[in-house]
């Protein structure tokens, strides 16, 4: 609006002009002349001054453009400094977890060693268990021979003749060879082999009684048996044995027995000699009658004895302790060995669950540690290539700066081209206007020119409109550019939206279907499982930091102490000072001037008090605010302390519930299995049997014991039973468990082939009534199980070779078979 009035206001002026200039052309034509080349002077005169106007504005422009630029220059310097002091804080975040991977990495090589050493330390205890259990086994079993050979007196059986002899009482009769002799357990073997049969000979006092002893065997036809007269037998020299490696000793010097004996010792043993091992034998072959300490015998004949079994099957018994105790001692000591050796492996186990714990914890540790690398070397790329972006945006920046810095001196040039045009013109203008000075038309043309200035003016003001909408123009343009930037900038953040929303898609879809995938796994892991592992980090995390907690605390004791103990110098010190001061103070009070010290003994004095001074230091000023500060951190530790203990007894008692729980459910059912087992057992053999705990404080840390008695027989091992009674106690174990908590399927592979027929059809019974409760599948060729199945399916083989199956159906009225 204010333009338009502005343009209405030139017109005006105008058309004044306009009529003042007609008047002046009515007044002299040569006037009019003048006044043309004048007027186009001024024409001309204004041409320049617009053409200058707009030099001007675009000069204007160019700066405006340029300190655009320069923003942007400065902006994007500002930028690269930044993004550049970034990058060693960068460097330093990577050299540090490189650091931390390193020292992770050696952690997991180490907690790697541990694992295979202890994974190697179990394989070893596993053989030797194994070793041990392979011993035992053959040591029980031989203890169940010796025990099935066993008769009531004692220790082997020496046969009805032998027997009749010794419970007859006859004065005169020693006993055997076996019973007058003691042997050290290394030696028995060997000496007991080499003494063979004849330690069940039996030592009389004469012959008398011998032929005495014949006599009664014959009376009662009880037998024959050998008799060694004590006045018969005579002690034989022996040579040297061979002090060579090896070699032990003669058996005749390796058993105990009495001086009255020696003969008849003499007799049984000869001159054998103990050897360790069969390598020696062969050395010594033919020059002695060689056994070993495993009881190989070899005689010098050169015939040699031995094999799988060894010893004989009579023992030296004068300790109380034969063959059969030996053997039970060996039995409880591979017992104990055995039990020593699983200790040491489930403590290895522990061990190296905790170590795999352990590594696998390291593992994660160093995989968080590279992950973070990864994502720091990331960072990294993306700030230098950042910075290379905006070097490159600099480059650019300071090139268009340049190209407006080069044109704005162009139209500088240009503007001052102008400014010496307008002052030509001009002055052509003045000498115009000095020949129209005479006349009117001067005063027209002041007049004119009065109107002129008016229009300039007006035009002035029509510049400045002209600048402000350029300037304006200019910074819509510049608001414009910036907008669409913006856009560009909202479109690539779109586009890369979009793929980054795709990326998601496929991520959450993945993860969908991993989440699937482990909700599955997760599932099949037992509820208490996964609160024992929750219990067993939650117990590892507090007991690290009670144990961080007492280190602190300890290190702040310690600190607190010394503090204290500072402290307490310093004042037991000040004390004795104010004693000093007080006692000075108190010879001050009343003094003799006479008695005032001399000028050196003064200067004596301040010395010493300066020597005891300068002792005192250095005088820590910050010490009661340090120890103010040191018992406030214990104040605090005590407290995180007292809560730890709190937890860990909470923990302790939820354990100890879950404990109780589980030794109450595994008492419940054992009580009840045992209950079950007593009653089966009474059925199935008409005897008494029961279950033991070994150790029924605490049942998981000892076995189970079957303590079985069938009817009319004594209580004994499970290696000594016959296959029959084996197969009833363990059938009677199964059945109970089965009327505890029944399986759905059970497969029995001919449980009643050392059965007789009655024992066979008690079992048959028992499984005809646990079918209604389990499926039972037998193997099985005797008619007790036959005609209590529903379903019977036979094997053969056809002429062909060929095996041909064939089922019959038993549940309604179907054939028996036969046993």
């Amino acid at each position: 609006m204010e333009k338009s009035s502005i343009k209405a206001d030139v017109q005006e002026k105008e058309a004044e002009i306009e009529s003042l200039q007609a008047e002046i052309d009515a007044v002299d034509t040569e006037y009019d002349e003048v006044k043309a080349e004048l007027q186009e002077r001024k024409a001309d005169l204004e041409e320049r001054k617009t053409e200058k106007n707009d030099l001007q504005r675009e000069q204007d422009r160019l700066l405006d453009e340029a300190r655009r630029r320069s923003n942007a220059i400065s902006e994007t310097e500002d930028d690269i400094d930044e993004a550049r002091e970034r990058l060693p804080d960068l460097r330093a975040e990577l050299e540090d977890l490189q650091d931390e991977l390193a020292k992770a990495e050696r952690n997991e090589e180490n907690i790697a060693g541990v694992v295979e050493d202890l994974k190697r330390e179990k394989r070893e205890l596993q053989d030797d268990l194994d070793d041990v259990e392979d011993r035992l086994q053959a040591k029980q079993q031989e203890y169940a021979e010796l025990e099935a050979r066993a008769d009531e007196s004692g220790d082997a059986s020496y046969g009805r003749a032998v027997s009749t002899v010794l419970n007859a009482g006859k004065e005169g009769v020693h006993g055997t060879v076996g019973q007058l002799g003691s042997v050290d357990k290394r030696y028995a073997t060997a000496c007991e082999t080499a003494a063979g049969g004849r330690l069940a000979n039996v030592v009389v006092d004469d012959d008398g009684v011998g032929q005495e002893c014949i006599e009664y065997l014959k009376s009662r036809n009880a037998g024959r048996a050998t008799f060694l007269p004590i006045t018969e037998m005579h002690d034989r020299s022996l040579p040297s044995a061979p002090n060579d490696p090896g070699v032990v000793d003669f058996a005749y010097d390796l058993v105990d027995f009495a001086d009255e004996h020696a003969g008849v010792f003499s007799y049984v043993l000869g001159d054998t000699l103990v050897v360790e091992d069969m390598d020696t034998a062969r050395e010594y072959m033919g020059d002695y009658r060689l056994v070993t300490l495993s009881g190989e015998l070899v005689e010098k004949s050169g015939a040699m004895t031995g094999g799988s079994k060894s010893g004989s099957r009579y023992s030296f018994s004068k300790t109380g302790k034969g063959q059969l105790e030996r053997v039970a001692e060996e039995v409880t000591d591979l017992q104990d060995e055995r039990d020593s050796v699983r200790s040491d492996l489930r403590d290895v186990e522990s061990r190296l669950d905790d170590a795999r714990d352990r590594k696998t914890d390291a593992a994660d540790q160093v995989r968080s540690i590279e992950g973070e690398i990864e994502s720091t070397e990331d960072e990294y790329d993306r700030v230098e290539e950042r910075i290379a972006e905006m070097e490159d945006d600099l480059d650019d920046l300071r090139e268009e700066r340049d190209e407006v810095d080069d044109r704005m001196q162009g139209i500088e040039e240009e503007i001052a081209a102008k400014d010496e045009t307008v002052e030509a013109v001009e002055a052509d203008i003045e000498e115009l206007e000095a020949e129209l000075v005479d006349s009117r038309v001067p005063e027209l043309t002041a007049e004119i020119e009065e109107h002129e200035a008016e229009i300039d003016e007006l035009e002035a003001r029509l510049s400045d409109l002209d600048d402000d909408l350029n300037e304006y123009q200019l910074q819509k343009e510049y608001a414009e550019d910036s907008i669409d930037d913006l856009h560009e900038t909202i479109e690539q953040a779109q586009n890369r939206k979009a793929g980054k929303e795709a990326d998601i898609e496929e991520y959450e879809a993945e993860i969908d279907e991993l989440g699937d995938e482990l909700d599955e796994k997760r599932e099949a892991v037992a509820e208490l499982e996964e609160e024992l592992t929750e219990l067993k980090a939650e117990r590892e995390g507090i007991k690290t930091d009670l144990r961080d907690a007492r280190e602190a605390r300890d290190e702040q004791k310690e600190k607190a102490d010394t503090v204290e103990s500072q402290l307490e110098d310093r004042r037991e010190r000040a004390e004795q000072l104010e004693w000093e001061v007080e006692e000075l103070e108190s010879e001050v009070g009343d003094y003799d001037p006479e008695e005032v010290p001399d000028h050196d003994e003064v200067q004596s004095n301040i010395d010493r008090l300066e020597r005891e001074m300068a002792a005192l230091e250095p005088v820590n000023m910050l010490a009661i605010e340090e120890y103010d500060e040191v018992e406030e951190e214990l104040d605090e530790l005590q407290e995180g302390k007292a809560t730890l203990v709190e937890e860990r007894d909470g923990i302790r008692e939820r354990i100890d519930s879950y404990e109780a729980r589980k030794k109450a459910t595994f008492m419940e059912s054992f009580e009840e299995i045992n209950e079950q087992f007593e009653e089966i057992f009474a059925r199935l053999s008409s005897g008494t049997g029961t279950l033991h705990l070994e150790d029924e404080t605490d049942p998981f840390e000892g076995g189970l014991t079957m303590k079985a008695q069938p009817a009319d027989k004594p209580i004994q091992r499970l290696d000594a039973m016959s296959g029959g009674e084996k197969s009833l106690t363990a059938l009677a174990f199964i059945f109970a468990i089965q009327r505890h908590n029944p399986a759905p399927f059970y497969a029995l592979d001919e449980v009643d082939a050392f059965l007789d027929a009655a024992n066979a059809e008690r079992v048959g019974e028992m499984v005809d009534e646990l079918a209604g409760d389990a499926q039972f599948v037998v193997v099985s060729h005797r008619s007790a199980m036959l005609d209590r199945s529903e379903r019977a399916i036979g094997v053969t083989m056809q002429d062909d070779n060929i095996s041909a199956v064939t089922g019959i159906d038993l549940s309604g009225e179907g054939v028996p078979a036969d046993d």
